[in-house]
């Protein structure tokens, strides 16, 4: 790959250092701000999502070029359906187009995928294979392929968000800055496989136990709203409330804080050495609170959780040789 030149010269930032990093901070703007910006951190601008996510209309009115996105997406994420996370960026066409086009080819390359397979579930996090969900009233082989599906996505998707953030926020050396200047080959969209599966989500409303559930879920994961993953699985009501039932306990502890605290420190870190789309929008503090929204709250969650739902329900998975779960 050849990534394009560094365009940080050409647009206004303002500093800050995350606390937690140590790392500075820039926010990029294509003018000088008419009032002093805000100085931020990755945990605030995660909040600032979390209030914007809801407001955000679920199926925005595209522009040509936002749908064409949109209908690349699963071909390039090898996936049968198109995530929230950019469904909530074509909220921003202005930053979302330019963003894809510039970083698609970056999602099929060996370092981009080497990366992504290095965000895997710390080994010690999961679960044994649980017989009495296997009795459950429910398609367990389209539930087990739906999860794999997801699970597989999620450390890529965490990888772009990752990528992404770093360049609406702290930007990226010429080296690394893809800003549309110089092409990028890639080697394409890889398609859908045909084992890849998509559960709609249950419409209906959920019984008592089942709301109790999705609010245990939203609160315990601080997401703004019931993420499409648990409410495909709430169609079949049984396996739901049995599978939070074992995966709740988990998910209070301080093992899974440890594991999510390790993976999104290895995204952040890979995301460093990655090129990454750096785009002058108008909507940066928007774009910016959906990014770090997804990235350190909604995906790493889903990559957690469809990790222990997969050994519960005895999907075979490797241990890599850095103590990480790949699904075999």
């Amino acid at each position: 790959m050849q990534p394009g030149s560094d365009s940080s010269r050409d647009l206004r930032t303002f500093s800050s250092v995350d606390p937690r990093t140590g790392e500075e901070r820039r926010r990029f703007t294509g003018a000088t701000p008419a009032k002093e910006p805000v100085i931020t951190t990755e945990r605030a601008d995660a909040a600032r999502g979390a209030a914007l996510l809801p407001s955000l209309p679920a199926g925005p009115e595209l522009s040509p070029e936002a749908a064409r996105v949109i209908g690349e997406v699963p071909g390039y994420l090898g996936v049968p359906f198109v995530s929230p996370i950019f469904q909530a960026l074509a909220s921003y066409p202005g930053y979302l187009v330019p963003a894809w086009d510039r970083f698609k080819p970056v999602i099929g390359s060996p370092e981009f995928r080497r990366a992504a397979a290095g965000l895997g579930v710390p080994g010690g996090l999961l679960p044994g294979p649980d017989p009495a969900l296997l009795t459950a009233d429910a398609d367990l082989d389209r539930v087990r392929r739906y999860t794999l599906t997801f699970h597989r996505l999620l450390p890529e998707l965490l990888l772009l968000a990752s990528c992404w953030y770093r360049g609406v926020t702290v930007g990226a050396p010429a080296s690394l800055a893809l800003d549309g200047r110089t092409p990028v080959e890639g080697p394409g969209p890889r398609g859908v496989p045909p084992e890849a599966v998509s559960i709609a989500p249950d419409p209906s409303e959920p019984g008592e136990d089942l709301a109790r559930v999705y609010q245990e879920i939203r609160a315990l994961h601080d997401h703004p709203r019931v993420l499409s993953y648990y409410r495909a699985l709430g169609t079949w009501p049984g396996l739901m409330l049995g599978v939070w039932e074992r995966l709740g306990p988990l998910a209070r502890g301080d093992a899974y804080t440890a594991a999510r605290d390790q993976v999104l420190a290895r995204a952040a870190a890979a995301a460093a050495t990655l090129p990454v789309p750096v785009v002058e929008t108008e909507h940066a503090e928007e774009v910016a609170a959906v990014l770090a929204l997804f990235r350190t709250r909604l995906i790493p969650a889903l990559l957690l959780d469809t990790a222990v739902v997969l050994a519960l329900l005895g999907e075979d998975t490797q241990v890599g040789e850095d103590g990480s779960v790949v699904t075999a």
